[in-house]
């Protein structure tokens, strides 16, 4: 027979269990997954008709919309309404992984052009600044990148600036595939960024 004092430490242990067994309904645990920007293909037909005579291209800092200064990977889920994943987070600041991303993507069709982090009081070559305003996806199975970019001479006179926009349909569904149609988006600006620079004189 369970003496007062054994039922009541029953009753609490019970009490607690159940407390605990809600808490880890109402919040379960997170699975968090990270994701990397596609590396870069290797363009051979931009490369043939690059210069011998290796140049320098200074990558500025890029400017991101408000919504999108976030680890955290953002999908459109109506005509209105942007939604940060709370689960699916890039493995570094967006900011970051476009440097990256657009570094090795031009290094990959520019072969003669060293692209370079901003150097302090150094201002002898031509630079690279970035506006995006999207880079995100949306429920109808597209990534969309959207901005414009700037070649700023080493005087500060703007030498070429271009606005941008670019859809890839996802595909399949799942955050892999989006994050693989937001790799070709940048492939694409890479490109156009890659062509202007190559038509330049």
């Amino acid at each position: 027979m369970m003496t007062p004092k054994k039922c009541f430490r029953s009753g609490l242990l019970l009490l607690l269990a159940f407390s605990l067994g809600a808490c880890f309904k109402s919040n379960p645990p997170v699975n968090t997954q990270r994701y990397a920007l596609p590396e870069a293909a290797v363009q051979q037909t931009v490369a043939a008709r690059a210069p011998a005579q290796t140049q320098t291209l200074v990558l500025n800092r890029i400017q991101l919309a408000d919504y999108l200064d976030t680890d955290r990977i953002v999908v459109q889920t109506d005509d209105v309404t942007l939604h940060p994943a709370r689960d699916h987070l890039w493995v570094d600041t967006l900011s970051q992984e476009l440097r990256r991303g657009l570094r090795a993507r031009l290094g990959s069709r520019l072969p003669n052009l060293s692209v370079t982090d901003p150097l302090p009081g150094a201002a002898t070559s031509p630079s690279l600044s970035l506006t995006i305003d999207q880079f995100h996806g949306q429920m109808q199975g597209y990534a969309v990148l959207s901005g414009q970019w700037r070649l700023v001479s080493p005087q500060q006179r703007t030498l070429q600036q271009h606005a941008f926009k670019f859809s890839t349909p996802l595909s399949e569904n799942g955050y892999p595939a989006l994050v693989r149609a937001l790799g070709t988006n940048l492939d694409l600006l890479s490109e156009q960024i890659a062509s202007q620079l190559q038509s330049s004189p």
